[in-house]
């Protein structure tokens, strides 16, 4: 698995040129599941793994594992995901917030709108949810947030590989949304083009959908019936989640290991950045 150099960005002190202290502003919410628990490592949006979803050695540390090795979509929730429930923290009704992830698809398993990140109620089919990002194929992603009326999804070709670790970003900036792919094998970070368009022109005020969870590993009610849920296969880590738009610098930043070090909130004696380095 390759090894990427970390770079531990430390809050209230001396930063180099080349450091990207600003990281740490506007993040809401880290899941890096090091500790072998959902849990958000400086704010309160805790997660739950659901169905036997546990944590296995990823690119960082620890990472999610989700052990879907047949897409269990037959009308019952048994499939390996991870469920957080929804806050006003996590609803951007304003289209401005960042989603930065690691994922590793195994072979088979970046299924039909399965989703990495995704809030809504369902992953398609009309203006449904808050934020998806999905795979389609084994190469293949969709992506895209929702307005009163309209589903602003557009479609991104041959972006990942599975069984490789691949960084993605979802930007929002309040009248665009932009998507960013990062191979772990090339160290490329690109917008790639989509027929819908990336960047994607959205309008506020969002949909959030306070009613519903954000869900990790799973897309619901794929061609819209209720019960026809897909599963991804594979390990998720080093999930933030902020509550701005976070510069390209910052994502190829994010992509080539940087880490952000913030304060705890007293959840934790230590910082992100501490428990990266090993």
């Amino acid at each position: 698995m390759k090894k990427l150099c970390l770079f531990a960005f430390l809050t209230l002190t001396v930063f180099s040129v080349n450091s990207y202290a600003g990281l740490e502003d506007g993040l809401v919410s880290v899941w890096n599941f090091n500790d072998g628990t959902a849990n958000d490592l400086i704010g309160d949006n805790d997660g739950e793994f659901m169905n036997g979803a546990s944590v296995a050695a990823g690119e960082f540390g620890m990472a999610l594992n989700l052990d879907n090795p047949e897409n269990p979509a037959t009308g019952d929730n048994t499939g390996q995901y991870v469920e957080i429930p929804s806050s006003a923290s996590l609803e951007q009704d304003d289209g401005v917030f960042s989603v930065a992830l690691w994922a590793y698809i195994r072979a088979e398993g970046g299924r039909d709108h399965a989703a990495m990140f995704w809030k809504g109620e369902k992953i398609g089919w009309g203006a449904n949810f808050m934020v998806r990002m999905c795979t389609t194929t084994a190469t293949t992603m969709t992506w895209g947030s929702c307005w009163e009326g309209t589903e602003g999804w557009f479609a991104t070709d041959d972006v990942y590989a599975e069984e490789e670790w691949v960084h993605v970003a979802y930007v929002a900036d309040g009248t665009e949304a932009k998507a960013y792919v990062t191979s772990s094998v090339t160290g490329d970070t690109v917008i790639p083009p989509s027929g819908q368009d990336n960047p994607k022109a959205i309008t506020t005020p969002l949909l959030t959908f306070p009613d519903q969870p954000v869900e990790i590993g799973v897309g619901r009610q794929v061609g819209g019936n209720a019960g026809n849920d897909f599963w991804i296969d594979g390990m998720i880590d080093e999930i933030g989640f902020w509550d701005r738009a976070l510069s390209e610098d910052e994502v190829r930043a994010l992509a080539g290991g940087a880490v952000v070090a913030v304060e705890a909130q007293g959840k934790l004696a230590t910082t992100w950045g501490n428990l990266k380095k090993r």
